[in-house]
């Protein structure tokens, strides 16, 4: 997974600098990892390190610039005369970049990759496409009257004051420069949006596929809610992606809900995490439970998704350890049982959980009273879209 942003000044006295880095920290739930940006002045300047965008030290100038935040594998990639920002899979990405320079739109139509993507040509355009799929996002904004912005979520653009105009369609080319944007259809669109888009990836505050996200996540746990009700005294979301979910479920069912953790300061997403043992103490690293508001209590948890379920494990042992009476668990997405080969970081089967045990089993290993996770149905209803539920199904809408 990997947030990619654009920044082009309509005046060459502008410097981007900040205002690229500063979009990048809006996207780094989406992958902190690594960042690279390329600058264009007279020429394109690249750098790219192993460090969380908001570490980034940018001593570079330019009136327009791309950037990348994601796991390590040196995005953008850059010649002389263009510099790409790729979130999701090329089949060959510098033999890609060779194409794209000699004809943009024939590479893009050649390509069979998925992906959303980035361009900053040495003669200052800045071109965003989304392959004919739609699965991972890309939007276009701006800075008033001054900049154009085009960025994996809209909060890419709201954090340094920007707007948000629309998304960009499945299969659409956007090209701008000093004098205009230009919009053009490369491939007809054949949509099967990112499940892991609703119920994790994106930021609660964006904006993804025509829906808002805390709505969408407001009504799976109003789903929720439908498929397992559950007589409990508390409900409690694990910040910050579950935390609609919890307020849907407490909502539909009259459940009081308590904000049952706070926060250390910490950015980790245990699911991004590389490293095996910040995956363990991840949920004590970014949070700490509250005792008041779990104990002696029946406790129905949510969480947007369980992978390995070694964080969920050491969430429900930490709630057990403050004196919760119960701990019923309930899972935002249904189950993850196949790895992403579009470039969501969803490991091979044989690390999923959901894929190697049964439910009896899986509440036993975590510590839970109980255990249960949306339905594939339930997900579709909530979201009335054609999905990518590759992840939850085995079966894939693109081979690549």
């Amino acid at each position: 997974m990997a947030g990619i942003v654009g920044i082009l000044a309509f005046d060459r006295v502008w410097n981007v600098g900040k205002f690229l880095k500063y979009s990048m920290v809006g996207l780094q739930h989406r992958g902190y990892a690594s960042s690279g940006v390329a600058m264009l002045n007279n020429e394109i300047v690249f750098a790219t390190k192993d460090v969380a965008p908001e570490d980034l030290e940018l001593d570079m100038e330019g009136w327009a610039g791309i950037g990348y935040t994601g796991s390590r594998n040196g995005y953008p990639i850059v010649n002389e005369d263009v510099a790409i920002s790729v979130d999701g899979v090329l089949r060959n990405p510098e033999e890609f970049l060779k194409k794209f320079t000699k004809d943009p739109r024939k590479a893009l139509e050649e390509e069979k990759g998925v992906y959303s993507l980035i361009a900053l040509t040495r003669d200052g355009d800045m071109i965003g496409y989304r392959d004919e799929t739609g699965i991972r996002p890309l939007s276009l904004g701006g800075f008033g009257f001054d900049m154009a912005i085009i960025a994996s979520e809209p909060v890419a653009m709201s954090v340094i004051g920007g707007d948000f105009r629309r998304e960009i369609e499945p299969g659409e080319m956007v090209t701008v420069n000093s004098l205009n944007i230009k919009a053009e259809r490369i491939k007809e669109p054949k949509k099967a949006y990112c499940s892991i888009e609703y119920v994790y990836q994106a930021r609660i505050d964006s904006f993804a596929n025509e829906r808002s996200i805390y709505e969408t996540r407001v009504k799976i746990g109003e789903q929720l809610a439908e498929e397992r009700p559950i007589d409990a005294d508390t409900v409690i979301g694990v910040p910050d992606t579950a935390l609609p979910f919890a307020l849907g479920y407490s909502r539909k069912l009259g459940i009081p809900m308590d904000l049952g953790f706070t926060r250390t300061g910490s950015p980790i997403r245990t699911m991004l995490a590389s490293d095996s043992f910040l995956k363990i103490v991840g949920v004590q690293l970014k949070l700490n439970p509250i005792k008041d508001a779990v104990f002696g209590k029946r406790v129905v948890l949510i969480d947007d998704s369980m992978v390995t379920g070694t964080t969920l494990k050491n969430t429900i042992m930490s709630l057990r350890k403050l004196g919760a009476k119960e701990v019923h668990v309930l899972i935002g997405s249904p189950k993850l049982v196949s790895k992403c080969p579009y470039g969501v970081e969803v490991p091979e089967e044989r690390e999923l959980i959901a894929a190697n045990l049964g439910e009896e089993q899986i509440a036993r290993v975590l510590g839970a009273d109980s255990i249960h996770w949306l339905t594939l149905d339930g997900l579709k209803k909530v979201t009335n879209y054609n999905l990518c539920t590759g992840c939850m199904t085995k079966s894939y809408p693109k081979v690549i």
